[in-house]
């Protein structure tokens, strides 16, 4: 059996964007011994600004969280994207819609036991849960916005801190500054 989730979020960008010149998504979905499917969509590409000259990469990180309903089986199930779309709604906001596919996912056969005086009186199945999901959550403010910084020639460690108001620490966490180079893509997290 497959069974389709919806997912949709605005992304915000702190510039104006006149379009969307590349998009790709990756997601780290998969299911935790809980029965819950959890992981992060990471949106990223480039898009021009209102000048229509420049460039700019951008990668975002949408988490997703949702807990399966009991009712069903999911030892053989396949988390897949079934579709992807997006619409740049304004000059500065970017919707995104995802529909996660599970597939194999198998419905169980559950039974009641109603009991009287000790005895097992009858067996009967429980009607049908209206959704595979109990609860989703989507936090609306529990996104990571990062930007790409391109190092050139007059850049330094010390001006693309101060030009991010980030501290040092927090770039070391998602780049080997040892090794920085012109032309090399800095991960940086905003703090937006």
């Amino acid at each position: 059996m497959k069974k389709i989730v919806p997912f949709s979020k605005d992304i915000v960008f702190n510039t104006d964007v006149s379009m969307i010149n590349s998009i790709s998504l990756e997601h780290t979905l998969k299911l935790n011994k809980n029965n819950n499917i959890e992981g992060e969509f990471i949106i990223s590409g480039d898009y021009k600004d209102n000048n229509l000259i420049n460039s700019e990469p951008f990668i975002y990180n949408l988490p997703f969280n949702i807990e399966l309903d009991s009712k069903y089986k999911t030892d053989n199930i396949k988390i897949e994207i079934d579709d992807f779309n997006y619409d740049l709604i304004n000059k500065n906001t970017l919707v995104i819609n995802i529909n996660v596919l599970l597939n194999d996912i198998e419905e169980l056969e559950e039974l009641e036991v109603l009991e009287d005086n000790d005895n097992i009186e009858t067996l009967r199945e429980i009607e049908d849960v209206p959704s595979i999901i109990n609860e989703i959550s989507l936090d609306e403010d529990n996104y990571i916005n990062y930007h790409i910084h391109i190092y050139r020639e007059n850049d330094n460690i010390d001006s693309i801190i101060k030009k991010y108001k980030i501290s040092k620490e927090e770039l070391e966490e998602y780049n080997d500054l040892s090794n920085v180079t012109i032309g090399s893509k800095i991960i940086v997290p905003s703090n937006d």
